[in-house]
């Protein structure tokens, strides 16, 4: 028995090709927000600890707590989500979109975890540099910040401000570098252009921005 007109059964395939590949693509960007927000809760919750001035004052007074687990936690997942939404969204387009076999999700899963450990790893390392050269009087806090923070605490908030921008760094970096190299194995996919040519093209660039324009307000917001 037939399932249709032809014209029919090329719409119902159609729909189900593309609703598979809305789905690894949600699969990819939920693996990068999970990623990031683990990975900036863990983080948070040990360099709160370290220098809870860092969340207090060096940070907009987003979230009304004293708690250092609730801090560590909101900021965990409020300079992270974004951040990993970003990345994903990216990284979703250049695996998994038309053209070549979509680049396999327990890879990416794999790229993730080498990135989280790195990211872990130089940030313990940056954490020591900063306390030793705040310590050895190289390195010293602004003036606004020098006068807000107790002078014993000065080592522990520069320490922890050095493991921040080395996550930052080494995760952008990473993120960056993995979405270049899955699309440059997946022979560099036309996924995203300079200048949009087409309405889902539109709508991508418009996700993209609206991401950027939320990671800058939620990171320098008064």
């Amino acid at each position: 028995m037939s399932g249709g007109p032809p014209c029919l059964q090329r719409v119902q395939t159609g729909l189900r090709l593309l609703k598979k590949s809305i789905v690894k693509k949600a699969h990819v960007i939920f693996l990068c927000l999970f990623a990031a927000c683990s990975y900036g809760i863990v983080h948070d919750q040990v360099t709160v600890r370290l220098a809870i001035e860092y969340f207090t004052i060096a940070h907009p007074p987003i979230f009304r707590t004293a708690s250092p687990t609730l801090l560590g936690l909101c900021w965990g997942i409020a300079a992270t989500s974004g951040i990993g939404v970003g990345l994903g969204s990216i990284l979703a387009l250049v695996s998994q979109s038309d053209g070549r076999p979509p680049y396999p999700i327990n890879q990416i899963k794999k790229a993730l975890v080498r990135i989280v450990i790195a990211m872990a790893i130089v940030s313990s390392l940056a954490g020591i540099l900063g306390y030793q050269l705040s310590k050895g009087g190289i390195f010293s806090l602004a003036s606004n910040f020098a006068e807000a923070i107790p002078t014993n605490r000065h080592d522990r908030f520069v320490a922890v401000w050095f493991m921040h921008l080395a996550s930052y760094i080494v995760g952008f970096g990473g993120g960056s570098f993995l979405c270049y190299s899955v699309w440059k194995e997946r022979g560099k996919p036309a996924v995203i252009a300079l200048l949009p040519n087409s309405p889902a093209a539109t709508m991508r660039a418009i996700f993209l921005i609206i991401i950027a324009v939320f990671i800058l307000w939620i990171r320098f917001r008064p």
